[in-house]
């Protein structure tokens, strides 16, 4: 459906004096005795064009949407002043719009201002808030102030986005981030919906954004230069849904503490000492039956080094999330999964499926041996152990690759 309608009701004192029309002239003082006083309800549609406010939004000229409309067929024959006028009264209609969108509760709450459907002011606010993945990514890590508003023509270019377009974006994003920054106790994508009435899974992204460019997770590194807006959004979801503490601000507190002090313990109980870790990689040959794997005959350690290689990949398995605490390996935690971990795997010719395969088989072993050695106050270090080797499995899983040819994009590596 191209167009949402709705109507503007203006109300106003009309005087019709008797016998002239000519009533527009006359003043209360000079209203003759027999005038008639009656109240009149003059009904003036709006119509916002979708397509116009589609270019609106992305920064499109009026030049650009006079000659994107010219080829609709509705748009046939008719004169090109009088399509060019109907866009610069869209574009009038959409600039005084867009105040109220910088204010969407109040754009829904306040209906007499501007009478449009619930429906129709909704769609308004979702559209305006929805944003370019190439972008966002662009935008990821960075700090939103007038410095980077600033490196916003950089920022279109590489994109392929008009400035305008992005500089929305940006504002958008600065404006949720302003709004949500004291909010501690409840959740940050719920407080998004509540604030700005947008729909559950673009207050999740924009939840996504601000976590990683609250806490200044690097994304530019070049290990990480061919990975999209939606690798680091999957990213970002899967830390805070595995290793952030449930009510917390969006900041490094949120990191939960109980968590990377557990880490810590773990890796000394089942990697740093030898006899536990031994044992433990003996049951991993037990578990994992795959004839004609390189899994396999790396814990069947054929080579000689398949003991050393699997210790060293669990080790900073575990030192990652126990890091987690300080700025400096929360900042680089992308960075540092695919550099130890998923390097590790693709040195060894191993796949995605591997990883699966192997971290899957180390929880199911370690936590049979934290029962056996433990009894029953493992719970709690249970927990943390699926927690933490869940979050790099699903982490190094979305950023497994192999090595990236010498020859691979060099333009796609974004600058620090």
């Amino acid at each position: 459906m191209r167009a949402l309608k709705s109507y503007n009701f203006q109300f106003s004192n009309l005087r019709v004096p008797h016998p002239s029309l000519d009533f527009l002239r006359f003043t209360r003082a000079e209203e003759p005795a027999d005038d008639t006083n009656f109240t009149a309800i003059v009904s003036t549609p709006i119509t916002i064009d979708l397509s116009v406010f589609h270019g609106y939004l992305h920064g499109s000229s009026i030049a650009e949407l006079v000659a994107t409309l010219q080829t609709e067929p509705d748009m046939q024959g008719a004169p090109t002043s009088a399509i060019a006028e109907y866009v610069k009264g869209q574009m009038y209609l959409f600039q005084h719009i867009e105040y109220f969108l910088h204010r969407p509760r109040y754009f829904l709450e306040q209906q007499h201002m501007l009478p449009l459907s619930m429906q129709a002011r909704t769609s308004l606010i979702e559209r305006y808030y929805m944003f370019d993945e190439p972008v966002m990514l662009e935008l990821l890590g960075r700090k939103l102030t007038s410095r980077t508003r600033t490196a916003l023509p950089e920022v279109a270019a590489r994109a392929n986005i008009a400035v305008a377009s992005c500089r929305r974006q940006f504002e958008n994003a600065k404006r949720i981030a302003k709004q949500v920054e004291d909010v501690e106790g409840v959740s940050l994508a719920t407080e998004i919906m509540q604030k700005f009435a947008l729909p559950e899974e673009l207050a999740n992204q924009y939840t996504h954004i601000l976590f990683l460019t609250i806490n200044r997770i690097d994304t530019t590194k070049r290990c990480l230069a061919h990975f999209s807006f939606s690798d680091f959004d999957f990213c970002a979801c899967t830390i805070i849904e595995l290793w952030t503490s449930p009510a917390s601000t969006m900041t490094l507190d949120s990191i939960d503490a109980d968590l990377t002090a557990a880490a810590q313990q773990l890796k000394g109980m089942l990697v740093d000492d030898r006899e536990r870790f031994d044992a433990l990689f003996a049951s991993l040959r037990q578990a994992i039956q795959t004839p004609g794997q390189p899994l396999v005959a790396i814990l069947e350690n054929r080579n000689g080094k398949g003991l050393a290689q699997v210790r060293a990949v669990m080790r900073s398995s575990f030192a990652i999330v126990a890091g987690l605490a300080t700025t400096s390996t929360l900042r680089n935690v992308l960075g540092l999964i695919v550099e130890k971990i998923v390097d590790a795997f693709v040195a060894l010719g191993l796949r995605s499926e591997d990883m699966v395969v192997m971290y899957n088989a180390f929880v199911m072993q370690a936590t049979r041996l934290l029962g056996e050695q433990h009894g029953q106050d493992t719970a709690a270090l249970v927990n943390a152990l699926e927690r933490s080797l869940t979050g790099i499995r699903l982490l190094g899983c979305r950023l497994f690759r192999y090595k990236p040819s010498l020859f691979d994009q060099l333009n796609k590596i974004r600058p620090t």
